[in-house]
């Protein structure tokens, strides 16, 4: 199936009664794994309970995408379990007003939540398949999402600094680029992934003394799979 159909396919209008069954579906999402979950930031649960998910995901995925787990989009990309999204935007809040970058935005579901919470966000996506979906969808859902295409190792300086940098997706290291593009009192959030241990979900921030070195407080363990450009070690780590 080409890019077009496919995305045609996704964003074609479903009948009433599929689109209640959805709105049910996302409510029970936000009820019954979220809010169990410790995820209280009502901005957030109700961008969550409005925010069609059913569109980032293959066409033939709809019935599945308020579903507790991960789905493939092919490539080796996938879209996170909601509550992993959920736990990593919440360990960021709040983002209004703030510069967000996405890296690895894929069909463009975390975009459109930061944008949802009123945050600018440069959405950064290096498979063209993925990013026209995502820039489709977020044409319907989230106007203030700027797209970019391009490798993912080298962020987007002309947007910089930013508030929050996003990682839709594991890291083996972070990237040179966000010693330069983080703002100083900007924060990340991603899954750090290794090669001895389970993969982490992690919160980082610039060490005081020190604004080219982050401190990183680790969250949960859980898995993902690498972002494309992210394999290969950079000049430093943490």
């Amino acid at each position: 199936m080409t890019v077009q159909a496919a995305i045609l396919q996704n964003s074609s209008p479903m009948p009433l009664s599929k689109g209640k069954d959805m709105e049910i579906t996302r409510n029970l999402m936000v009820d019954d794994q979220l809010r169990p979950s410790e995820i209280t930031n009502l901005p957030l649960l109700s961008a969550m309970r409005k925010l069609p998910r059913e569109y980032c995901v293959m066409p033939d995925q709809h019935d599945v995408a308020y579903a507790d787990i991960t789905l493939p989009l092919g490539q080796g990309r996938l879209l996170a379990q909601p509550l992993l999204t959920a736990r990593l935007v919440q360990a960021v809040m709040p983002v209004e007003k703030m510069r967000v970058l996405v890296v690895g935005a894929a069909t463009g579901y975390t975009a459109a939540l930061f944008a949802a919470l009123g945050a600018n966000v440069t959405a950064l996506e290096s498979n063209t398949r993925l990013a026209e979906q995502g820039k489709h969808f977020c044409q319907q859902e989230a106007l203030n999402v700027s797209w970019i295409i391009a490798p993912l190792n080298a962020g987007v300086a002309e947007n910089a600094p930013y508030d929050v940098i996003y990682f839709d997706g594991a890291i083996l290291h972070f990237p040179a680029f966000c010693a330069a593009q983080l703002a100083a009192s900007g924060c990340m959030a991603g899954v750090m992934a290794s090669p001895h241990k389970l993969a982490e979900a992690f919160v980082a921030m610039r060490e005081p003394e020190n604004q080219s070195g982050f401190i990183v407080t680790t969250l949960f363990e859980t898995q993902m799979p690498l972002l494309p450009d992210m394999a290969e070690p950079v000049t430093f780590e943490f």
